[in-house]
C-alpha cells in the first residue's frame, strides 16, 4: 500500500505520495480513481500544449514528477498544484550564475556555504522553480527560471519544500495556487 501525505495550505489540502517510476501512470490513475470516487483511465487524461496533465471535469488537479527511479504525485480538490523532485548529484552550478535571480546567486556563491550545502540549495531552488512553472505555467526560460523563489509565496502561489521518506537525498517542492 502506498502511503499518502497531506500538506495543509491556506488554499486547502494537497495530497502527495511517493511511487516507483515503473508503471507509475497506472498507479497514479488508481490513486486518483480512489480519491475522486471515479473510475479513471488514460482516456480521461488530457495534456496541455505544454505537456501538463489535466483531468477535465473530474473535480481535482494533479501533477507528478520523477527523478531516477522515484515518482511523486500531488493532487488537490481545492487548488492547482505543481510538484518537482530532483535526486541530488554533483552538478556544475554555472546555470545558476547565468539564469537565477540575484538573491539566489548571492545565497549560492556569496554566503560562504560549503560545497555540499550550496548543491543542496541549488536543487532546492531548482525544484521550487520547476514546481512553480508546473503549477502556474507561463514562460520558463527568461520567466520563472530568473524569478526569485526563495520566498514561500511567489506570483500568488505557495511554495513548500517537502521531505521525501527515502534514504537517498532528494530535493522536492510542491507549489499550490488558486484554481483558475
Amino acid at each position: 500500500m502506498i502511503k499518502q501525505y497531506e500538506l495543509k495550505t491556506s488554499l486547502g489540502s494537497v495530497f502527495w505520495c511517493v511511487l516507483p517510476v515503473k508503471d507509475h501512470l497506472d498507479t497514479i490513475l488508481s490513486i486518483l480513481s480512489t480519491a475522486s470516487g471515479m473510475e479513471l483511465s488514460r482516456v480521461d487524461m488530457r495534456r496541455t500544449p505544454e505537456g501538463r496533465p489535466e483531468f477535465p471535469a473530474c473535480g481535482f488537479d494533479a501533477n507528478w514528477t520523477h527523478s531516477k527511479d522515484v515518482c511523486v504525485l500531488a493532487y488537490s480538490f481545492t487548488a492547482k498544484v505543481g510538484v518537482d523532485i530532483e535526486k541530488l548529484r554533483p552538478r556544475a552550478l554555472r546555470i545558476a550564475e547565468r539564469f537565477f535571480a540575484k538573491e539566489e546567486t548571492d545565497l549560492l556563491f556569496r554566503s560562504h556555504l560549503t560545497p555540499e550545502d550550496a548543491l543542496m540549495q541549488f536543487y532546492r531552488i531548482w525544484c521550487r522553480k520547476e514546481a512553480l512553472f508546473k503549477c502556474i505555467g507561463g514562460s520558463f526560460l527568461g520567466g520563472i527560471l530568473s524569478k526569485n523563489v526563495l520566498e514561500d509565496r511567489v506570483d500568488g502561489a505557495i511554495l513548500t519544500d517537502i521531505q521525501l521518506p527515502l534514504e537517498n537525498p532528494f530535493a522536492a517542492t510542491i507549489a499550490v495556487a488558486p484554481l483558475a
